[in-house]
């Protein structure tokens, strides 16, 4: 088991660095080309889209990834075919139903609630990429959970080789004609990319259900899905109208703190859309590994070894720890060339080394969000993201009107710190880590006088 982990981490972990970083180096590409501005509507746009997302897969990808880990450990191949059966037909429902409102309402988002609508046309192109993603989500929560992950991970390749070509090409058609319609090629293209990642999934999996035509009929699959997605979904469908709310109310503070509509939109271009990726990258590289946690913690949980899953959690948090440190020195020493190198921006770069000491918090938590996700704690995380994001919105409209960035700087910390401290605080209570500790006699001997 330990070899196959290992495999499969090292396969995620590869191609997750090679993929989001060549979509990152295209991030960079086409936000030269669009500026602060289109990176602020692009910003905008993704917000309303991740909204959107979560209510049409409903979090059935987490779902899936624990509940088909369960049945395949105990070989009830049957099981797993319903349980899929079910989280697709789900995706494709919901998924059409939000496509659908969203075409017949796009110049009302985009000018009600966006406050821009330059962002319309956009949000037409991008959600149909809502279909494609959640079938992928549940395909992709399959393979993790069968430990056969070099299937996502070749799937990240067709998706960003066939997104960058095809967002190239419309921006030289497109962006010409003015800002809004960049950011629309843009949104077209990671539709087309999105479709082409869920076909070559698609085409795999069939393959795979030959092998899953045991024809038992299990009762409560759909009990065990909802009962998983249902928080899951709260969660992040709170967290993500909180964020495009949040967007939103940047705009209005920026613009009550004194700046113009298009100042204030290149204020959150160049928050959301160059410092923070910048930051979140390395995460999203190790977010490559994090993936498979959910299925081994669940496997660990179920076996009902409290020291099995704390020295994983321990180790977890050792990556964590390292690798946020290592990041948070990178962008101490080069955030002057990192910032001119990548976005052509230099004046990002105090943001950039000011935001930067949040690299090992973030690191810990997305860790803690994973180990947290394996043991079923969803409502722990959604309590979690509520009150979080209700702290930013307040700061967001206290403090940004009255002193600007540096306010919003300073929520963000807060915020990182915060939630940090709860995810962390949830997780080690709940994994055992205390007792794999425990195995270590320096740690009785501490624990000992404490106590005393």
């Amino acid at each position: 088991m330990k070899n196959q982990v290992l495999k499969n981490a090292m396969i995620l972990g590869a191609s997750g660095i090679m993929a989001k970083s060549f979509d990152f180096a295209f991030r960079a590409f086409y936000s030269r080309s669009l500026g602060t501005e289109g990176m602020g509507l692009l910003s905008l746009g993704f917000g309303f889209h991740g909204v959107m997302l979560t209510v049409s897969t409903a979090g059935l990808g987490v779902a899936v990834s624990k509940v088909v880990s369960e049945y395949l450990e105990k070989k009830d191949y049957g099981a797993v075919r319903q349980c899929m059966k079910i989280a697709v037909y789900g995706v494709t429902c919901l998924s059409l139903l939000v496509i659908l409102l969203t075409l017949v309402s796009a110049e009302w988002i985009a000018g009600s609630i966006l406050g821009d609508s330059r962002v319309a046309p956009s949000l037409c192109c991008l959600v149909p990429s809502i279909l494609f993603m959640g079938i992928s989500y549940c395909l992709k929560g399959y393979f993790y959970a069968a430990r056969k992950t070099i299937i996502p991970a070749s799937s990240e390749f067709v998706e960003q080789a066939v997104k960058c070509c095809i967002i190239t090409l419309l921006l030289k058609w497109m962006l010409p004609r003015g800002i809004g319609y960049g950011c629309t090629a843009v949104f077209c293209g990671i539709s087309i990319g999105e479709f082409s990642s869920c076909l070559y999934l698609s085409l795999f999996f069939k393959k795979e259900a030959k092998k899953l035509r045991a024809c038992t009929i299990r009762k409560g699959i759909l009990r065990s899905l909802v009962k998983i997605s249902f928080p899951a979904m709260l969660t992040s469908l709170t967290g993500s109208s909180l964020r495009m709310q949040e967007e939103v109310w940047i705009v209005s503070a920026f613009k009550r703190f004194g700046m113009s509509h298009a100042e204030a939109i290149s204020s959150l271009g160049m928050i959301h859309g160059m410092v923070m990726p910048m930051l979140v990258f390395p995460l999203t590289l190790a977010g490559s590994v994090t993936t498979l946690l959910v299925p081994e913690i669940a496997r660990a949980n179920a076996s009902a070894n409290p020291k099995r899953l704390g020295r994983l959690v321990k180790k977890v948090y050792g990556f964590g720890l390292v690798a946020g440190c290592g990041v948070l020195l990178v962008f101490q020493l080069f955030s002057d060339q990192l910032s001119q190198g990548i976005f052509h921006a230099p004046s990002i770069a105090p943001a950039v080394q000011r935001l930067s000491v949040l690299c090992p918090l973030m690191f810990l938590d997305s860790l803690s969000c994973a180990v947290l996700n394996g043991l079923g704690r969803q409502f722990s995380l959604l309590a979690y993201n509520l009150s979080d994001s209700f702290l930013r919105l307040l700061g967001i409209f206290v403090l940004v009107p009255r002193y600007g960035m540096p306010a919003l700087l300073g929520v963000i910390a807060a915020s990182n710190l915060f939630t940090c401290t709860l995810t962390m605080r949830k997780a080690i209570r709940n994994s055992g880590l205390i007792k794999s500790l425990e195995e270590f006699p320096g740690f009785k001997n501490f624990l000992r006088k404490r106590h005393v």
